[in-house]
């Protein structure tokens, strides 16, 4: 939009002249961000006013009021069930890791005993041999002349 236009009508505006249209343009131009420098001064001036027709709005229209506020329930019911899925997830995590270590322990404990049984089976042939070893060292010991 052409400058020059814009600061006839903030003239127009700070003396009252404009039409609702007119001040629409300037509203919308002070909505933009690249203003010029000598112009930033009246950007807070139009910003608060469509912040405060806004608000001005919503106080007037139940039905707005009631949608955020509807809004509002829906992101507090939202985060309460966050808060109690979370609460609720990471202590039934930590027991069903702790019955898995159990279960774990268990197994190796049984893993263990069949060790324990295979070696003793396996010791006691060892005790047969050298039994086995004793007697044939005994018997070629005695047959040398």
């Amino acid at each position: 939009m052409d400058l020059q236009k814009i600061e006839l009508l903030i003239e127009k505006y700070l003396e009252a002249q404009t039409s609702l249209e007119e001040e629409k343009l300037l509203k919308s131009f002070f909505s933009k961000p690249n203003i010029p420098s000598h112009l930033l001064v009246y950007r807070d001036m139009f910003t608060f006013f469509t912040t405060e027709e806004l608000l001005d709005y919503q106080a007037s229209s139940p039905s707005v009021t009631k949608k955020v506020k509807k809004a509002k329930i829906n992101w507090t019911h939202a985060a309460a069930v966050a808060v109690l899925m979370v609460s609720t997830f990471f202590p039934a995590r930590q027991y069903y890791q702790e019955q898995q270590a159990k279960i774990a322990y268990k197994e190796t404990l049984k893993a263990f005993a069949i060790l324990a049984n295979n070696y003793q089976k396996a010791t006691a042939s060892v005790g047969y041999l050298n039994e086995f070893e004793i007697a044939k060292n005994k018997i070629y010991t005695t047959k040398k002349p």
